[in-house]
């Protein structure tokens, strides 16, 4: 984000009118900027995400923003964030979201380095129950990260954003950089056939995202690292993760086994879909599958 927040912010006021009334923002990011607001008709808080004002002014990526954003508003789950409206107005492109008062599990990690192995296995069945949702709507997130998931509430109930945003920003082609120098995705979590390029990418690509932010759950630590975005996505395509036994010796044989399935190389021996993986993760049953 090159505009500056005291830029940034009169301009949304602007597009927005009486409507909302702007308090603050919540975070900032290759995606956009993101504002606590306050519903004046419907006397709620809510979140506006606007897209980065260089590539709102690129008119193909204003209407695929905005067709994505219209697409992830149809999805409606106790565990993603829903959209209430999308807009434009003062050179600017926005949508308007439910509000999570909690943290994102990047914001936790953070905090606490490795989490308790019962929190993990919640936290990633109820991403998998909103991937599920949405991949039924052939809705494919593309950027499942620690910063995506947030916690609401004392509890920590799992609240999945930004369905569909990494797609309007590159076109659906893969490709981890707009026109405008925007890094789509977060090479980290990128699935193999994310990192290789591929033009066809499906929910088991959500899978293993969901993999790699389990892995690092579980042990603190991300599975790969290198020096260069290249480096990170050479190993995503070529390399097995170190064992997860040897980084959480407590962690459970089938929780360990669901991981490691997320993080298989090929699509065709991960998950057939989010729900078998969430179906596991309640049973505490993993079957027909070794490494």
């Amino acid at each position: 984000m090159t505009e500056p927040t005291s830029a940034l912010a009169p301009r949304l006021s602007e597009a927005l009118g009486n409507a909302f009334t702007i308090e603050g923002e919540i975070g900032r990011g290759g995606m956009g900027v993101v504002y606590r607001a306050r519903d004046e008709r419907l006397k709620r808080r809510v979140a506006i995400k606007v897209l980065p004002p260089e590539l709102a002014y690129q008119a193909e990526i204003r209407a695929r923003f905005t067709r994505e954003a219209e697409t992830a508003a149809r999805l409606s789950h106790p565990h993603i964030v829903p959209i209430y409206t999308v807009g434009e107005g003062s050179g600017l492109v926005y949508f308007v979201m439910g509000y999570v008062d909690g943290e994102s599990l990047g914001s936790r990690l953070k905090r606490r380095g490795k989490l308790p192995v019962e929190e993990v296995r919640r936290i990633m069945k109820e991403v998998a129950d909103a991937l599920s949702a949405a991949h039924a709507f052939s809705v494919i997130h593309r950027d499942i990260k620690p910063d995506n998931i947030l916690l609401d509430g004392t509890r920590g109930r799992v609240m999945v954003t930004d369905f569909g945003i990494a797609k309007a920003m590159s076109g659906g082609s893969g490709s981890t950089l707009t026109s405008a120098g925007v890094a789509i995705g977060t090479p980290q979590y990128m699935s193999p056939e994310q990192a290789a390029r591929e033009r066809e990418i499906d929910g088991r690509s959500d899978h293993y995202s969901l993999g790699i932010v389990s892995y690092q759950m579980l042990t603190g630590e991300l599975p790969f690292n290198a020096p260069t975005v290249a480096g990170v996505l050479m190993k995503q395509i070529t390399e097995m993760p170190p064992p997860l036994e040897e980084r959480r010796p407590d962690c459970p044989e089938d929780l360990a086994l669901a991981v490691t399935r997320c993080l298989e190389k090929d699509p065709e021996n991960r998950w057939p879909s989010a729900d078998a993986l969430r179906r596991a993760l309640e049973s505490r049953t993993v079957t027909g599958y070794r490494p």
